[in-house]
């Protein structure tokens, strides 16, 4: 379950005049065929059956390439609703669901996705109420989160007792992609720097061959 999270874990960009659902839906398709296996939708404040039917979208193509689609701050009780066999698990923020809730719910089977901002003690937290991995971050300034807090890199030397995987997050480059990795990250996460400010399907699929050698280069 923990060996999905590596590499570039893409998250979709969130819906608005510029990104329409249709247009997120072809860059993630685009960012599949430069290579990614690992995506997020990250989509909030939606109708559940609009989403629905968006989820249904991009599983059917994270299916064609074998890839992993885990769904933010989808609650536990509704999550039997979205289907497919790409839908890997959740991932939640520190105000959504409590990560043992989550896992209680769900079960063994899926990944339960924690984010942890600056702070070991929530991962260790995390952790012990059954996190599949967790995520640090913003490491960098972030175009999507502004205002979030900063993590230092020493935190995935620390979270190696852990014995989960970790995900590295927030205003990450592809020049930053060696720093992260050799620091202990076993994935980095990517919005703005994958999928651009707006829909370019032809250029997500050359950064997102960009981002894959980027990473693979460091392992």
């Amino acid at each position: 379950m923990g060996s999905l999270i590596q590499g570039v874990y893409a998250v979709t960009p969130e819906r608005s005049a510029v990104w329409p659902p249709d247009a997120i839906v072809d860059c993630v398709g685009a960012a599949l065929d430069g290579g990614v296996r690992l995506f997020q939708c990250r989509q909030k404040n939606w109708d559940q059956a609009e989403l629905i039917e968006f989820v249904e979208q991009l599983n059917a193509l994270c299916e064609k390439y074998d890839a992993a689609l885990i769904l933010n701050d989808v609650p536990s009780a509704g999550f039997s609703k979205f289907e497919g066999a790409a839908i890997a698990g959740v991932h939640l923020g520190q105000t959504d669901e409590p990560i043992a809730q989550a896992r209680s719910c769900l079960g063994a089977k899926w990944v339960v996705g924690a984010s942890c901002y600056n702070r070991f003690d929530l991962a260790e937290q995390a952790v012990h109420d059954g996190a599949s991995y967790v995520a640090f971050g913003a490491m960098y300034p972030s175009g999507t989160k502004p205002n979030a807090v900063r993590a230092e890199l020493e935190l995935f030397a620390n979270a190696r007792v852990l014995g989960v995987p970790t995900v590295a997050i927030g205003g990450i480059t592809l020049a930053r992609v060696p720093e992260l990795m050799a620091a202990g990250a076993h994935a980095v996460a990517v919005v703005n720097g994958l999928f651009g400010m707006e829909p370019d399907a032809a250029q997500v699929c050359r950064v997102a061959q960009q981002w894959v050698d980027a990473v693979n280069g460091c392992t």
